[in-house]
């Protein structure tokens, strides 16, 4: 893979941490870019190439910004409940892994 590939597959990478970070009414912008090293001539380059985090800070300037809303579920792997971060099915690292772990092995026997 050459480097211009990896450097536009990790500038692409950065713009969906941003635009996702954005949607948190809990990170200011300033804290947004300390989390993910971005100076303010890159935060401006990646707010006038992508339209999504155009949006979000637009809908954070007007106070439009909706809050995502979640409800416990119960974790698919140790049934202990929690609140998932978007279509989260595990409750941690943890039991995700436990979870392709247990199905590797019904695959191979």
């Amino acid at each position: 893979m050459d480097r211009n590939h990896t450097d536009g597959e990790t500038k692409r990478n950065d713009e969906t941490a941003v635009a996702l970070l954005l949607r948190s009414p809990h990170l200011d912008v300033g804290q947004i870019m300390e989390l993910m090293d971005i100076g303010d001539r890159e935060f401006r380059e990646m707010a006038g190439r992508n339209e999504t985090i155009a949006r979000r800070l637009e809908e954070r300037r007007l106070g439009t910004l909706r809050e995502l809303k979640s409800d416990p579920r119960p974790c698919k792997a140790c049934g202990e409940w929690f609140l998932p971060y978007g279509s989260d099915r595990f409750c941690s690292d943890g039991c995700k892994r436990t979870a392709q772990l247990s199905a590797c092995r019904r695959r191979t026997v």
